[in-house]
Formats: structure tokens, sequence, C-alpha cells
């Protein structure tokens, strides 16, 4: 697997050229570590005693404890920033090649003895929209989108890292044909044929990764937490308030 290390003079063929091979990069102290832990403990001082719609929960032990949280960016500034980060538009440009706008965002925790989740593609499901119309998953908003993983702290292979496979060159509709209608997740006979990569990363450290590029991750076996806050940019186009009617839609 090969990584590159991100800095202001960082070669600006590999990393594109990596990612129109995978569709997917990792980029080695893309942050500073220092900054990186400095919004963990921000983010943590200010959801501990708060709750509402966008947090998610899980029992772990038979305690409750939090899974996630959604729009994450409302409760810190930060993440605000880093989500309109110009260094990191550089780069989605350099690889895409188009302008990319804000679609969602959300903050992982994944506590020790947290689950993991099965194979998918992000954003490739059927749903119904409040008129009982069938809506094909994201593409209701748009025709491509992007990742952004940024791990708060340390993310390896026991606390459960994330695992993405190549970028498929297949539509919408023949991804879909390859999920399990009652969950989309992807079918086990198609599981066999693909291979997945281990997204270990350090704090500063992150990865960039396709709609397209099917992932999952393991059950937290460790006694380590794993944080990862996930941003996922949407192309471009006419479609006015993505996030907001995103976020509308999944009420």
């Amino acid at each position: 697997m090969k990584f590159f290390k991100f800095n202001n003079l960082y070669d600006k063929n590999k990393i594109p050229d990596f990612y129109d091979e995978y569709g997917f990069v990792i980029i080695k102290n893309f942050f500073s570590k220092h900054y990186i832990k400095k919004i963990k403990n921000q983010i943590i001082n200010k959801v501990r005693n708060s709750k509402n719609k966008f947090f998610y929960f899980e029992k772990i032990n038979k305690k409750l404890v939090i899974r996630r949280i959604e729009k994450v960016s409302n409760f810190s500034l930060n993440f605000k920033k880093i989500i309109n980060s110009e260094k990191i538009h550089k780069v989605i440009s350099s690889i895409e090649r188009k302008k990319f706008v804000l679609f969602k965002d959300k903050l992982n925790f994944k506590y020790p003895g947290g689950e993991g989740y099965l194979p998918h593609f992000d954003g490739h499901f059927i749903w119904k929209n409040k008129f009982n119309k069938k809506q094909q998953g994201w593409k209701k908003y748009s025709n491509n989108f992007i990742s952004l993983v940024i791990p708060l702290e340390k993310s390896f292979k026991k606390n459960g890292c994330l695992y993405v496979a190549k970028k498929n060159k297949l539509s919408f509709t023949k991804i879909i044909s390859r999920l399990n209608k009652n969950n989309f997740t992807v079918k086990k006979n198609y599981i066999k044929k693909m291979k997945f990569f281990p997204v270990e990363l350090n704090c500063g450290d992150v990865c960039f990764f396709n709609w397209k590029c099917a992932h999952f991750s393991k059950k937290n076996y460790s006694n380590k937490s794993r944080m990862i806050f996930y941003i996922t940019y949407s192309l471009k186009n006419n479609f006015k308030n993505l996030r907001a009617n995103y976020y509308l839609d999944k009420r």
C-alpha cells in the first residue's frame, strides 16, 4: 500500500494519479497533531452533557454510550473551519478536478466494544420520500461525492479502523444490483471479489475516498476509542441547500 506525505511542496501529480487508479488516497501529516487533539478535547467537553436529535447512541456492556453525532460542525467552530479549509478544497480540486461543496458531516466515536458496519457504498440505496416516491439514494442530490476521514485519535486494526476497496467503475443501478435489498450492504459473493485496504491513521493524517469505494469497519476489540470526523462533499450543481435538504429528508 502506498502512502504520500503531504507538505507544501508535495508532488502534485502523484496524489491525483494514485486517486485516479484507486479512488482513495491517504495523506500523512496533513494537519498538526496538536490542532487535532485540541479539537477532540473541545468537542468532548461540549457534548459531554448534551443530547439532541442528531446524537445517536448504542449499548456497550448494557451501558448507553454515544455512537455518533450528525451535523457535528453545528457544535464546533473548529470543525466548520476544517470543512471550509482551503487546504482541503485544493486537494479535492486536484484529485476530482471539479468544485465540490459540503453535503454532510458527522463524528463517529466507537468506544471499546463499539460495533463496526458491513461492506457498503455510501449513498447507494433506495428510499421513499414523503410522497412515497422511490428515490435513488444520494443520486437525488448529485452524481459524485467524496468523503474525507479525519481521525481525532489513532485508528488501527484492533480498534476498528476503516477498510476501503478500490473504486468501482459501475453505474449507480449496477452497484445497487450487487447489494442486499434489505440493508443495501454488499452481497457476499461480490465481497469475495474485492480487496480491502486497512486505513490505519495517526492524528494529523487524512484519507479521501470516492463514494464508489466500498468500505467497512470491524468491532473495536481494543481498550482505546476511535473517534473519526467524516466530511462528505458533493459535486457542485444547481441543487440549492444540499446539506439542509439531505438532513430534512433524513428525518
